[in-house]
């Protein structure tokens, strides 16, 4: 878990960085590389929100909803 100190995340014990890539060692990620990540890891984001609904989780809504009409 990260911790905020003086307006600074600092890295927990597993190592995670803070928001602007300092590591816990005080090693930051070069920002060639973090802007790549960030490019990655919004397109992979994108892409998963673009993806349909599996037809299983529309039949349980449905059925959701329909259970909440009767209650109401």
């Amino acid at each position: 878990m990260n911790n905020k100190t003086g307006g600074r995340e600092e890295a927990d014990a597993d190592g995670f960085q803070d928001a602007d890539g300092a590591q816990a060692d005080g090693v930051a990620l070069d920002p060639k590389v973090q802007a790549q990540l960030g490019r990655v890891f919004r397109a992979y984001c994108d892409d998963l929100i673009h993806q349909p609904i599996p037809d299983k989780f529309t039949v349980l809504l449905a059925k959701l909803e329909a259970k909440q009409r009767e209650k109401k």
